[in-house]
């Protein structure tokens, strides 16, 4: 069984000073302005930057670093088509789509 909130994520490529930062999250607002400030062309014009599964429930989160986008910033997605939680011994493999902003969980091998 699965206990606490474990949750896995993926994010678009950062310098690594920005994780030096006191309590780094990708979703605490407070960070938004010094992780656009690293924004490079490699980026493109995608507005997902990263995304977390919460392996307790399914749900997932996904931020754009903006503040007045989504709720702080932040897009809660708890009922997506394919949604299931996990328990003890699953694999799990995420690929994040930056060009179409979206990201896709695989649960055992399949989607």
């Amino acid at each position: 069984e699965i206990t606490g909130t474990p949750f896995m994520g993926v994010a678009r490529p950062m310098p690594k000073e920005i994780f030096s930062r006191e309590d780094f999250s990708f979703f605490n607002r407070d960070h938004f302005d010094t992780i656009l400030a690293a924004r490079t062309d490699e980026w493109g014009d995608g507005n997902v930057h990263a995304c977390q599964y919460f392996c307790r429930h399914g749900g997932a989160i996904c931020t754009s670093f903006k503040e007045e986008e989504g709720y702080r910033g932040y897009y809660w997605n708890r009922s997506w088509e394919g949604k299931e939680s996990s328990m003890t011994g699953d694999a799990i493999g995420m690929l994040l789509n930056l060009d179409e902003g979206t990201l896709t969980v695989y649960k055992n091998n399949r989607r």
